[in-house]
């Protein structure tokens, strides 16, 4: 007798998106997840009265017509949601050298802003941002893509994805913008997928960018609202999820030369059986640690072998007891570069001797402005990342959390001091006003949400790994899918979208048809008016 229709192993977005659109078309589901607190790079924590989301900062497509927005409340999850808008005068402040800039909501509102600071580029500008919109849209129909007409009008449906999609978008900026710090203002979201412009295919960067063309959007509360919304609209409709439930290996049966996915065994020795097991985690921590390379074919294990990661990275949870607010700070996201050389920023990263670096390329948040819920105390809370490269901790890769070899820590506060001189070049004087103060490196990455080699965003969004050569998300073992940010893309949308694209593979219909009119709305509020709904988005 199956214990379920359907295990999901991982409680990511993309593993409880799935899920609960398996739950609500009325297959029996669950979700293990092996730590304490669901979500993934999507949960949260807490210092005392500090709240911290390690892997969400900001969260696009939440205005009316978003495409997440629908997917919130086509699964009945909107109501247990609610959104603070970012600064739509300046989501991202951007500080490269000593030029800085800000980035606007709305497409026009960014064009016109880059078309007042740079005159003699606005050709250049109005044709690159046309294309990217062209391009975001037709990606859009794909994932709805499902009959024989679908499939034979695709390619004159996609023309411009199909003619400009497989360039860098180096190439597509240097074909359109001659200015060099327009093309850095330009790139800066790089960090949102963590390739340089001249490694990332713009048909990977254009949705990045797409996504937050509108504005951007914190969780109130926190990114764990989402795995908590999610998990509750699950078991609403039949489902559940067991936390602190570690799966020790994905069982599976061989039938000649087929091989199929049967159920899992848990840490403690109790074996589950289910008739799909969808894997929400890496492909390596997949098909390595829970099926076993014993059980794949020698054209799978070489391209795990071939997959490389998305960059790792050094978080930075603190506290200040600095007025914020008062000195000029809002809600927007800042990023500081010290030079518009992204190409070189990039590099520098990927090179051990980073550590070294005495002022890094960042990229930070205030969460207690953009959830103005969450400040208590009279304490700010800043969120602060920088790309690093995996190679930096390598010598104390294997070893426990709580229990790391000697220099591991001297090597932290060696970094941290590096990040706050880089703060203090958006923020004067914060070392000296920290209160609380803690970092994550790409091992806490690994040991608390399950990365591989640190990545921030899964597999690497190169060209050779993204499209028809990602991993699938129906596996070559008869009833083991997959999903998560290394599937179609990255990201809580990414992610988010890959669980909900697979449970529409799953049931044999569109991503759209899973998303019923549940009468639920969306609430957003300004982050600078936290009692005050807003009417436009309502």
């Amino acid at each position: 007798m199956l214990d379920a229709d359907t295990i999901v192993v991982g409680s990511g977005a993309g593993g409880l998106t799935a899920g609960l659109a398996l739950a609500q078309a009325g297959e029996r589901v669950l979700v293990l997840e092996g730590h304490a607190h669901p979500g993934g790079l999507c949960h949260s924590f807490h210092r005392g009265d500090c709240c911290f989301s390690p892997g969400v900062h900001y969260i696009g497509q939440l205005g009316q017509g978003g495409s997440l927005r629908k997917i919130y409340e086509g699964l009945g999850v909107a109501n247990d949601l609610i959104f603070f808008e970012m600064n739509t005068l300046g989501f991202e402040h951007i500080r490269i050298g000593d030029e800085v800039f800000d980035l606007p909501s709305g497409k026009d509102a960014m064009v016109d802003r880059f078309k007042m600071r740079f005159p003699d580029q606005a050709r250049g500008i109005e044709d690159y941002f046309r294309l990217l919109d062209t391009v975001c849209k037709e990606m859009a129909c794909i994932p709805e893509t499902k009959s024989f007409i679908d499939f034979v009008t695709v390619p004159f449906r996609t023309w411009n994805m199909g003619r400009y999609g497989l360039y860098s978008l180096e190439h597509i900026l240097r074909d359109r913008i001659s200015d060099p710090m327009l093309r850095a203002f330009l790139s800066i979201q790089c960090g949102d997928h963590g390739l340089p412009p001249s490694r990332v295919p713009f048909i990977m960067h254009a949705p990045v960018a797409g996504h937050y063309i509108d504005g951007a959007y914190y969780p109130r509360g926190g990114a764990g609202t989402i795995p908590n919304a999610l998990i509750e609209g699950l078991r609403k409709a039949g489902g559940d999820v067991r936390l602190s439930t570690e799966v020790e290996k994905i069982l599976i049966e061989k039938k000649g030369s087929r091989r199929r996915a049967i159920g899992v065994r848990l840490a403690r020795g109790t074996e589950l059986r289910a008739g799909r097991v969808i894997s929400n985690a890496t492909p390596h921590i997949t098909y390595d640690r829970l099926v076993g390379r014993e059980h794949l074919s020698l054209r799978l294990r070489r391209k795990l072998d071939r997959t490389r990661y998305s960059m790792a990275a050094l978080t930075l949870f603190l506290a200040t007891d600095l007025d914020l607010a008062s000195m000029g700070m809002d809600s927007g996201n800042y990023w500081y570069v010290p030079d518009h050389d992204l190409e070189l920023i990039y590099a520098r990263a990927r090179n051990p001797d980073t550590v070294n670096d005495p002022l890094p390329a960042i990229f930070f948040g205030i969460t207690s402005i953009k959830d103005p819920s969450s400040f208590k105390g009279g304490h700010h809370t800043i969120e602060a990342v920088r790309f690093i490269t995996y190679e930096a901790f390598s010598a104390y890769a294997g070893s426990t959390s709580g229990r790391r070899p000697e220099g591991y820590a001297s090597l932290k506060d060696k970094l941290t001091a590096a990040m706050l001189r880089s703060l203090e070049r958006i923020i004067p004087q914060i070392g000296d006003h920290v209160i609380f103060c803690e970092m994550g490196t790409p091992l806490t990455s690994d040991h608390f949400v399950r990365s591989t080699r640190g990545g921030c965003y899964g597999t690497e969004k190169s060209l050779r790994q993204i499209g028809p050569f990602s991993f699938k998300q129906f596996s070559e073992i008869d009833g083991l899918c997959l999903c998560g940010a290394s599937i179609l893309t990255h990201g809580v949308s990414g992610a988010t979208t890959s669980g909900l694209a697979l449970a529409a593979a799953i049931l044999g219909c569109r991503p759209s048809e899973l998303l019923k009119a549940t009468g639920q709305k969306l609430r957003i509020f300004s982050a600078g008016q936290p009692d005050q709904q807003k009417n436009d988005t309502s």
